[in-house]
């Protein structure tokens, strides 16, 4: 008994973390109406995206541990899992601020977030969200004109809000190093349902409105900008994420993204006690069946 106890404890850990990684919900993509895509798992979004860090330039300037900045973000979506021919052959991923011939619709990104700096080792920053601020919200937009426009700033807030999220403070995080005159990093995003209004429209984006958990946006920054330099952010759109126009001292960067969509999924270790209790229930199962001497 102990020994077969023993044999199944690696079973329960694997099941365990197996459990808590299978966290991606398929959804359906729509353009209101129509199917686009189904199955899918991942939003691409636009390599040419862009980010600015306001208030903490210019590049290289000497940050602190605490400093507080407000990251402002916009994109349009490049493909979905990958696929950007096949079952989208309507959809405009050049953000140039014009609707591409034979396209008919885009989907565009937006989020605003204030980050605080965590810690700082060598060239080395981390930044987590800033626990006393409000207002981190990304939402989604469909839009017919398709005319977001990387350098303009402009049409990446003026279409159909099909989703409004709130950015939460568990899993966000972000890195950057310095590297020369130039710098990289990453960043981690989860948004959830969290805040009245917060919502997603079925209509576009169906399969994960009831079981929505949150979603995990992952992005590549790159500094200099390169392609997705521009001084304009959100211009022209949404009141709710106001124009900005970068200055000498804020850091634009280029913005490589992409999301998944998730349901609840307990901690690994809440799945951990879950595979153990599992491993109770069998040993009771055996002591029931094992005849007493």
């Amino acid at each position: 008994m102990i020994k077969s106890f023993r044999k199944l404890i690696p079973v329960a850990a694997a099941l365990g973390f197996a459990f808590a990684a299978s966290s991606a919900q398929a959804f359906t993509l729509k353009d209101g109406t129509n199917v686009l895509a189904s199955d899918s798992t991942t939003l691409d979004w636009n390599t040419t995206g862009s980010g600015v860090a306001k208030g903490v330039g210019p590049f290289g300037a000497p940050l602190t541990v605490g400093q507080s900045f407000q990251f402002l973000y916009q994109s349009n979506l490049a493909s979905v899992d990958g696929d950007t021919t096949s079952l989208f052959n309507g959809l405009d991923f050049n953000a140039n601020g014009a609707k591409g011939s034979g396209k008919t619709f885009e989907f565009t990104i937006v989020a605003k977030l204030n980050e605080k700096v965590t810690s700082l080792t060598g060239s080395t920053a981390t930044f987590g969200l800033d626990p006393t601020s409000t207002d981190n919200k990304v939402a989604i937009y469909y839009d017919t004109a398709a005319n977001a426009s990387t350098t303009g700033g402009t049409g990446f807030d003026d279409g159909q809000l099909i989703a409004l999220l709130t950015i939460v403070p568990g899993n966000t995080q972000s890195t950057f190093t310095i590297a020369g005159a130039g710098g990289q990093g990453s960043t981690k995003i989860t948004a959830l349902k969290a805040e009245a209004g917060d919502f997603i429209d079925p209509n576009y984006l169906e399969g994960v409105s009831a079981m929505l958990f949150g979603v995990n946006f992952e992005s590549n920054l790159n500094y200099p900008a390169g392609n997705s330099d521009t001084a304009n952010f959100h211009m022209g759109g949404s009141a709710m994420f106001p124009d900005y126009i970068a200055g000498s001292n804020d850091i634009v960067f280029k913005v490589d993204g992409s999301n998944t969509f998730t349901n609840a999924v307990p901690e690994p270790g809440t799945m951990m006690l879950l595979g153990m209790g599992m491993l109770g229930l069998v040993g009771a199962q055996r002591r029931r069946r094992t005849p007493k001497a």
